[in-house]
């Protein structure tokens, strides 16, 4: 089973292992989209001891209650789509970096 969370992180670590070696800056996804805000939500709660405790993922639990109440979440790909857009992101992994 692929878990999207692991997939994304993984995806955008290496995309700024090679934006590191290239010294460029680092691709930073921002909290308004939900793989952003799961990454910060998490950094944030890593510092506390419950929040060692916790899974967060998109499937349930407690960020996917989190993922609603931000109205974050969504199924609707055009909504999503032109999301991604506006903030000039549609297709960041695409882009050839070496």
């Amino acid at each position: 089973m692929k878990i999207p969370e692991a997939i994304a992180t993984g995806s955008l670590a290496g995309h700024n292992s090679v934006r590191l070696i290239k010294g460029m800056p680092f691709l930073e996804l921002p909290v308004n989209l939900c793989i952003g805000d799961l990454i910060a939500y998490e950094h944030m709660q890593s510092k506390t001891e419950e929040g060692i405790k916790t899974r967060y993922t998109f499937a349930g639990a407690d960020y996917f209650k989190r993922m609603k109440d931000l109205n974050l979440y969504t199924t609707n790909v055009e909504v999503l789509k032109k999301k991604i857009e506006k903030i000039n992101l549609l297709n960041v992994f695409e882009e050839k970096l070496i």
